[in-house]
């Protein structure tokens, strides 16, 4: 079956998952493989009935990976990931990506919106990131496809994570809110300024080039064609297909450079 986990890359997933909470259920016979499972539904992009039978049953799938995305097993692994302090992190970038929701995403139970608006683009969510400076996940957060950019600041900062002394950013974020809060956390956001600012502090050109690494970011996550086109009627299913997406980018990061 193409496109498993390698020995390294299980080596990493392993301890995390096997660790069994209150509510984690009746371990599978497998974890390996019900995450390898995972792993191609993100990756294709394919409905979990049509889960190929090696992995197992496709409802036995879906439940496993609703309880982990339920218990936060992502966000443990993610925030695992980041305090590793393996790679730099003082310089880092923030960006979002609007992605189109299929028609089967709509009808969730209740009021919510569940990150499902409407913008130039459609019927669409969209993806807040934070990456350091290697382009690797920090913090992810979904809204509605017509969220302004410099509202997803904020989210993006709360999750938590290493501390950025300079955060680069597009114009979408030139906001003294955002200039403000960064100087109150002790760094310095480096953000082009609109034209209509009366004074125009200019970026440094060298540094302010590695904001490309957020844009390459969103490119592997799309990679997943369960992140670049949204079929989760819940947002926090759909937040759990880009974690898992950002997790194994951190992984073979990690892999390929051993």
């Amino acid at each position: 079956m193409r496109n498993l986990m390698s020995d390294d890359e299980w080596l990493f997933f392993e301890p995390f998952l096997h660790a069994q909470g209150p509510k984690s259920g009746r371990p599978p016979s497998n974890h390996r493989l019900t995450l390898d499972g995972i792993f191609w539904i993100a990756r294709t992009g394919a409905p979990w009935r049509d889960l190929p039978n090696y992995f197992g049953k496709w409802s036995s799938v879906y439940r496993q990976f609703r309880r982990w995305t339920l218990l936060g097993v992502w966000d443990v692994l993610l925030d695992a990931l980041n305090d590793a302090k393996a790679v730099p992190d003082t310089v880092q970038m923030i960006d979002s990506t609007i992605i189109r929701a299929h028609h089967q995403a709509a009808g969730a139970k209740g009021d919510s919106k569940e990150g499902l608006g409407r913008s130039k683009g459609g019927f669409t969510s969209k993806i807040h990131l934070r990456t350091n400076a290697e382009g690797l996940p920090i913090a992810l957060e979904i809204s509605e496809g017509q969220t302004s950019d410099y509202k997803g600041y904020a989210p993006l900062m709360e999750w938590g994570g290493p501390d950025a002394k300079v955060l680069l950013a597009d114009k979408g974020y030139d906001a003294n809110s955002i200039r403000d809060d960064m100087e109150k956390r002790g760094g310095y956001a480096m953000i082009p300024m609109r034209k209509n600012r009366k004074e125009i502090t200019p970026v440094d050109d060298f540094v302010y080039g590695l904001r490309n690494q957020v844009e390459r970011c969103f490119n592997k996550l799309k990679n997943a064609r369960r992140v670049a086109t949204r079929y989760d009627k819940t947002m926090l299913s759909f937040l759990g297909f880009v974690q898992v997406t950002s997790i194994r980018v951190w992984v073979k990061y990690f892999v390929n450079r051993t």
